[in-house]
């Protein structure tokens, strides 16, 4: 049975019209999706009726321990601040192509492994500071989309 590693996942997002690669997180949260409930429960019910409605995209997170020598952690420090939506693409750990980005063409995503996306922003967070331990962000992910999974192609 095949199992896709955390370990080798890579971050991406297009910035101002060109793809960044945030490096070295630490973790990475896509968080859960939740669905309003439409009542359609009839006068003579004995129970509740409900149908889904409107998909409040969920809050994840990302956490990186600070490395002010790397560009990508200041990044999302100035995206932080700025609560700019972008779009956010994962990759997983079957390769580390990256996607490339045209401003006509828009992404394209490698078929050697699996990718999710989605648009969203990160709020501005305050360091986490404490004994024998690195200076630590977690930004809080806010997605304004659903996540979309793009399989890997397999050969057989």
């Amino acid at each position: 049975m095949a199992h896709v590693k955390a370990q080798g996942t890579q971050v991406f997002a297009v910035v101002d019209g060109a793809v960044v690669r945030f490096t070295c997180p630490k973790a990475f949260s896509f968080g859960e999706d939740s669905f309003s409930k439409i009542d359609a429960t009839c006068l003579d019910s004995d129970t509740k009726d409900y149908e889904r409605g409107l998909r409040d995209p969920g809050e994840g997170s990302i956490q990186i321990d600070l490395d002010d020598t790397n560009t990508s952690h200041l990044k999302l420090i100035e995206l932080a601040d700025s609560g700019e939506k972008i779009q956010w693409y994962i990759g997983s750990s079957h390769s580390k192509t990256p996607p490339t980005y045209e401003a006509v063409a828009g992404i394209d995503l490698p078929e050697d492994r699996i990718w999710w996306s989605f648009e969203g922003y990160i709020n501005p967070a305050a360091p986490t500071i404490e004994q024998d331990a690195l200076v630590g962000y977690t930004f809080t992910l806010v997605r304004t989309s659903a996540v979309v999974i793009t399989p890997r192609v397999v050969t057989p």
